[in-house]
């Protein structure tokens, strides 16, 4: 399991077995008693690749969440350096940017709605509280773009920026902090990044940089 929506996919399977059944996800432990552990599997079978076992090895994390920062966040960083580069060809670079931004990640997370809204529940101040703000997210977002891209309502669209940028940190500065291990929903669900500082630095900076552009007048 790698995210809050797989531990909660996989209860729901043993709860048809067994109601009482729990899982947690860090650790990965199933709490099930009254059923054969076949019976069990068999359940599981049906969501995908999971499966029981009566004494749970030593937890050791992802693979992908034990390579290097550069490797694993690769994906990350090729994105917003495409960004970034893209943006010189427009009028002004941090509305360009913006443009981008906004654009580019709302549509990875419009690849599937259903399967962000889960992973941005884990953290997300709002969504863990309220889970239509997860399934809209993507399309504010990616309205958000377009309003840089056409330069529409500039002042409005900028104070959105900061404040979705803001609330994002708080969730994401929370779960860093309490070193959950748990993926990050900034580029979908398309890759597996992590939560780490770099999340933090990527949600602060485009705060900074929509405070930069109210300074400015924008």
């Amino acid at each position: 399991m790698t995210c809050a929506g797989c531990a909660r996919k996989v209860e729901a399977a043993l709860k048809v077995v067994v109601p009482s059944a729990t899982v947690t996800l860090d650790p990965p432990v199933a709490s099930v008693t009254g059923a054969a552990m076949d019976t069990l599997n068999t359940a599981l079978s049906t969501i995908g690749k999971y499966r029981l076992s009566a004494f749970a090895p030593a937890y050791v994390p992802p693979a992908e969440l034990q390579t290097s920062a550069l490797k694993t966040y690769f994906p990350l960083f090729l994105v917003l350096c495409l960004i970034a580069l893209a943006a010189f060809a427009g009028g002004t670079w941090m509305i360009s940017f913006m443009a981008g931004f906004f654009l580019v990640f709302g549509a990875f997370k419009l690849l599937d709605v259903p399967a962000f809204a889960d992973a941005y529940s884990t953290y997300d101040v709002v969504a863990k509280r309220f889970r239509p703000w997860g399934m809209a997210y993507p399309f504010v977002e990616t309205a958000l773009g377009f309003a840089f891209l056409f330069q529409f309502q500039m002042h409005a669209a900028t104070w959105v920026a900061l404040v979705l940028s803001l609330v994002g940190a708080i969730g994401v500065i929370q779960s860093v902090m309490r070193k959950q291990t748990i993926k990050c929903a900034c580029l979908g669900t398309v890759f597996n990044l992590p939560m780490s500082t770099i999340t933090i630095v990527e949600n602060l900076g485009m705060a900074a940089m929509a405070v930069a552009m109210l300074a400015m007048g924008v």
